[in-house]
């Protein structure tokens, strides 16, 4: 499921929602709809201009019942190769649909982890925005005290992405459900990624409310970038760019 809304210019935004609620009673039971009561990418995808894909995470929005789901898809198995499949081949038909040339994908919290895991699969990708994202699935579920993702990939395991993808991870200093010392494994194989700290931010406050101020420094550092190419292939990518220190904020 999904929600597009089309422009003449620019490059397609893709917002990835969070996990929302996998389990119920305390983690002791599995949510029959693990879709989220407050869909924070959806907000920030209703604040942005231009054109932007919602992409519904499998078997979200409702669609837990449906007979090629599985618990699996929402819980251990959240960030499966199946899953990380399915949301770049949807993104991608949708771009090559109505011919953008160039994506930005957008994930919040697990939506971030899913979009970092997507990059290598999505063509013509310009940039990587995350925002409270759990990048180091092992750390996370380790320092939570949570059973390990079995089934699910981890973004702290993936190489290095392909140059000229640009990586801007926005993170909250006051975030306790993924605080900012979990990125360090990530870093060390992601050399080239921003990472912006918001020091008075945690995991759900205040990305909502800056987030029409945010956009614009993030495009901005976009902007700054070498613009993308064609090559012999037909396959659009990005020359390579080095990292630029993120804006004030």
């Amino acid at each position: 499921m999904a929600y597009l809304r089309l422009s003449s210019a620019g490059p397609l935004l893709v917002f990835i929602e969070g996990d929302g609620s996998p389990w119920t009673g305390g983690g002791r039971e599995i949510a029959a709809d693990p879709t989220p009561q407050q869909p924070l990418a959806l907000e920030l995808a209703a604040r942005t201009a231009g054109a932007v894909l919602y992409l519904g995470r499998p078997c979200y929005l409702g669609l837990a019942t449906a007979a090629e789901c599985h618990p699996s898809d929402w819980t251990m198995g959240r960030y499966s190769p199946e899953v990380v499949r399915s949301l770049a081949v949807a993104t991608g038909r949708i771009a090559l649909e109505h011919d953008f040339r160039e994506v930005i994908l957008i994930g919040y919290s697990g939506g971030g982890t899913l979009a970092q895991l997507m990059a290598p699969q999505v063509a013509g990708l310009r940039a990587v925005v995350t925002l409270s994202a759990n990048l180091d699935v092992r750390a996370w579920t380790a320092y939570h005290g949570y059973l390990p993702l079995s089934g699910s990939l981890d973004p702290a395991d993936s190489p290095p992405l392909p140059a000229g993808i640009i990586e801007i991870h926005l993170v909250g200093g006051q975030d306790r459900n993924v605080p900012p010392a979990l990125l360090d494994r990530y870093l060390t194989r992601h050399a080239g990624a921003q990472v912006w700290t918001f020091d008075a931010f945690d995991h759900g406050c205040c990305w909502q409310r800056e987030w029409p101020a945010l956009l614009p420094r993030i495009m901005t550092q976009l902007d700054a970038a070498p613009a993308a190419q064609a090559h012999p292939d037909g396959e659009t990518r990005l020359r390579s760019a080095a990292p630029r220190e993120p804006p004030g904020h």
